[in-house]
Parts: structure tokens; C-alpha cells; sequence
């Protein structure tokens, strides 16, 4: 299968005549077929939205092209290993199924909490038009001041989409730092269970402020800052934001993630319990999209197919259903 050819398909600017050649040797030939769809499932993951093409997303294709090419030496145990697995959303069907009100509790004029409940995402709009966005079991605290000084405390995942506004200081408060906005689009990872804080600009500029007010650094569109609770170090990379906040499209991205990882995040979504018997097994990598309107257990279908792994469900009439994973 030539890159060209490829690339056309996926972007979806191959002619009639080359879409219509392409599919009818997909149908006569199978191996070709399996080829694309592998081919295809990795590029989804490695750049979530092919249509909005930047150099960070040429970056991916490069490294994506890369691991397919290489990958055809691989043997099949090890391909399947690191094989991805891609159901991709529809946003609208998601929004209509899984967008839900949030709770709402206003504990006085200028002090205001929001919640989204477990396996929903939820959305706040602020009086100047500004849109946070809430993930699966999000707080956020939102507290005003008569000066127009606005102090946001997170404890779990949110999009900020906040319009430029001179008159406001808008701050996120994380406790360790702060979060500056300067009218800007930004998502945060702040569960109070999790060792690590992580921010991801979209657009315009924040600034991280330390708890004495000097400033530690200024946050720039398409980079990943990381911040480790444990050793108080703060890690800069360089992140496609479209799969940092591909939760409010309704998707689960996991890149590279161990399965210890994935099981929290679905413990999370859908209110679960699940143990790994064998440890081992927590640490193996998968990367994979999945719609998050999807049931529990065909997510953990998706899984074993890639890594044979085996698990049973316990439904619970009271309390949360049990999950048992193991080789």
C-alpha cells in the first residue's frame, strides 16, 4: 500500500475513481483490507484530527508511517501487543446520550460548585459566554470576587474555553500552583486521587504561578506540562491537544498506557470496581480509541483481543458491579 494512496483515503481527497479502485481491492482482497484497517487504526491514534493538519500532526503521520513500515517484521504476538483498536465516536450521538446537567449548588452569591456525575460530561457557562466543560466525576468550586477576580478549584478533568476579557483575572487554583488564564482554551487533570496535575494548552496563553506569586512558567499552544506531586518536578512536552481532550468528544485515547492505567479511567466512567489478579498484567502498554458510549464489556472485549487477557463480570443489585481481570 503506497503513502500517497493512503493518505488520500484518510483525508478524504482521493477521487471518485481512486475511492472506487481502492474499496473494490479492499472487497477481493482481504489482506490488503486488514492492512488498511490496521493502518488506519494507528493513524487515528497517532493524530486524532487529520483534518486540521499542523506540523504537530505531520510529526504524527511521520511516526506513524514509521511504526507501520517497521512493523511488518514484528512477529504477530508482538504486533498485537501494540496493535490499536479504533471505535471512533459520534460526537453528536455521544452529546445526546451522555451530555447530562450538572449539579449545581450555590452556597452563596459569589461561591458557586458544580459536579458531573460518573459516565457524563458536563458544561458550565460563565456570564461573559465562557464554557468549562466538566469530565466523569468532576468538582470544580468557582469563587467570584467584587473585583472581578475569579478563582476556579478543580478536583478532576475540565476544558476551559474562556473569551478574552480584560475585565476578569480568571485563576485555577491547584493548590501547589496556579493556573493564569489570559483568554484561552486549556484543559486541566486534577483528581485529587491521582499523583500527577497535568495542563494542556489548545490556545492563547496561561501562565504557572507558584503559591508565593513568582512565576514558574509561561505555557505556550500544543505544549503538555506535567506536575508530580511526589517529587514537586514539573515536566514540559509537546502533545497533540486533540488527543489531551478527546474525553469531551466522547472518546477514551489511551497512548501508550498501561492496563492499570485504563482500568481506573473506566472505574471512573462507569462507576465500577475492577482487580487485576495478575499484576503483571497491570503494566502492559495499549493504545486505543474507543467511544465511551460503548458498555464496559465490550471495552474489555476490545482489550483482550489485543493481549488475550480474560475477565469476568459481577452484577451487583446494590453497590457497584465487580470486575476481575487475568491472564
Amino acid at each position: 500500500m503506497s503513502e500517497e494512496i493512503f493518505h488520500k483515503i484518510i483525508n478524504n481527497t482521493a477521487s471518485e475513481t481512486e475511492k472506487l479502485e481502492f474499496f473494490q481491492l479492499l472487497e477481493t482482497n482481504l489482506e490488503k483490507r486488514d492492512e488498511f484497517y490496521r493502518f488506519k487504526n494507528l493513524y487515528v491514534v497517532s493524530s486524532l484530527n487529520p483534518d486540521n493538519y499542523s506540523k504537530l500532526s505531520d510529526k504524527n503521520f511521520n511516526k506513524f508511517w514509521s511504526q507501520v513500515n517497521s512493523s511488518k517484521t514484528l512477529t504477530i504476538g508482538s504486533w498485537m501487543r501494540y496493535a490499536a483498536i479504533v471505535v471512533v465516536a459520534s460526537s453528536l450521538g455521544f452529546l445526546a446520550n451522555n451530555l447530562t446537567k450538572k449539579e449545581k449548588t450555590v452556597i452563596s452569591e459569589n461561591h458557586i460548585e458544580y459536579s458531573s456525575e460518573k459516565g457524563s460530561v458536563s458544561s458550565v457557562k460563565l456570564d461573559d459566554g465562557s464554557v468549562i466543560w466538566l469530565s466523569s466525576g468532576t468538582k470544580l468550586a468557582l469563587d467570584k470576587n467584587t473585583d472581578g477576580k475569579t478563582v476556579a478549584r478543580l478536583n478532576g478533568e475540565a476544558y476551559f474555553d474562556l473569551v478574552p476579557n480584560p475585565k476578569r483575572n480568571f485563576i485555577v487554583d491547584l493548590g501547589k500552583f496556579q493556573v493564569h488564564d489570559i483568554g484561552t482554551t486549556f484543559n486541566i487533570r486534577a483528581y485529587e486521587s491521582e499523583n500527577k496535575i497535568s495542563t494542556s494548552l489548545i490556545s492563547g496563553q496561561i501562565d504557572l504561578v507558584q503559591e508565593s506569586g513568582s512565576s514558574m512558567l509561561t505555557v505556550k499552544p500544543g505544549e503538555y506540562v506535567e506536575y508530580d506531586k511526589n517529587n514537586n518536578k514539573i515536566e514540559v512536552t509537546e502533545h497533540d491537544p486533540s488527543e489531551i481532550t478527546a474525553w469531551k468528544e466522547g472518546k477514551f485515547v489511551f497512548i501508550d498506557q498501561s492496563l492499570g492505567d485504563i482500568c481506573k479511567e473506566l472505574e471512573r466512567w462507569y462507576n465500577i470496581e475492577i482487580s487485576i489478579e495478575d499484576q503483571n498484567l497491570s503494566e502492559i502498554k495499549y493504545n486505543s480509541v474507543v467511544k465511551r458510549s460503548t458498555t464496559v464489556e465490550m471495552v474489555l472485549k476490545y482489550l483482550a483481543v489485543t493481549d488475550q487477557i480474560k475477565y469476568e463480570i459481577t452484577n451487583k443489585k446494590e453497590g457497584k458491579d465487580i470486575i476481575k481481570i487475568r491472564k
